[in-house]
């Protein structure tokens, strides 16, 4: 199991103007063809920030509806492997099977209704270990399958009026891909242009720093 570790350092100047934001640092670990991208992580900004998860996911279901803005919430969850299929049957999720996809866990809702599913993880944040984090999240009708990729992507930006496990719209976040394009929606949620980093077992730690002259996140230490 790989442990991973992201050290984000920001300095006075940094500090004052991210306060002066009104803005929170946020982390999320992206999906490229999703409609929505979940705030996993959301914490003020303090000089130096750590950062820490590991490959352990898990898959959970939940009654909430997933819209823009939204904040859904964990009603079921258990731990997951690459190659797993579960079915939520309204109350709990449990593995059912298997699939041959790569880095994919498969949800099939049995609940006779909408249900959201996705991935969550444990996230570490200055040495305290977070609630379980929802990172990608999907609406499934009645007796359908989700597929859900496994990332070790990290966006990093700073986000103004957001809540930890918002649902964002992907067009909504400046500079990402997503697979066409879909109507903007006029909400109060502040999004900076964001960091795209990729972790995997050779680049398990990696360091950041915030652009005073930008107003942004840039990889290496501070200067």
């Amino acid at each position: 199991m790989t442990d991973y570790f992201l050290e984000i350092q920001i300095d006075q100047a940094g500090l004052q103007t991210i306060a002066n934001s009104g803005m929170s640092v946020a982390l999320l670990q992206p999906q490229q063809n999703a409609t929505y991208q979940i705030v996993a992580v959301l914490t003020s900004a303090t000089g130096t920030m750590q950062i820490r998860w590991t490959d352990d996911e898990f898959v959970y279901a939940s009654a909430y509806g997933l819209s823009a803005y939204s904040v859904p919430q964990i009603n079921s969850s258990n731990s997951a492997l690459s190659g797993q299929v579960f079915t939520y049957n309204g109350s709990l999720i449990t593995q059912t099977g298997s699939t041959s996809m790569a880095k994919t866990i498969q949800v099939s809702n049995g609940s006779g209704s909408s249900a959201t599913c996705g991935l969550a993880r444990v996230f570490t944040v200055n040495g305290q270990a977070q609630s379980l984090a929802i990172t990608c999240a999907a609406s499934l009708l009645a007796n359908g399958l989700g597929s859900f990729e496994i990332s070790n992507q990290i966006l990093l930006t700073l986000l103004g009026n957001a809540q930890l496990g918002m649902a964002l719209p992907s067009d909504a976040i400046p500079n990402f891909k997503v697979s066409r394009m879909r109507k903007r929606s006029m909400a109060v949620v502040t999004v900076q242009p964001p960091l795209i980093l990729d972790f995997d077992a050779s680049h398990a730690a990696q360091n950041v720093h915030f652009d005073d002259q930008n107003g942004s996140f840039v990889a290496g230490p501070l200067p």
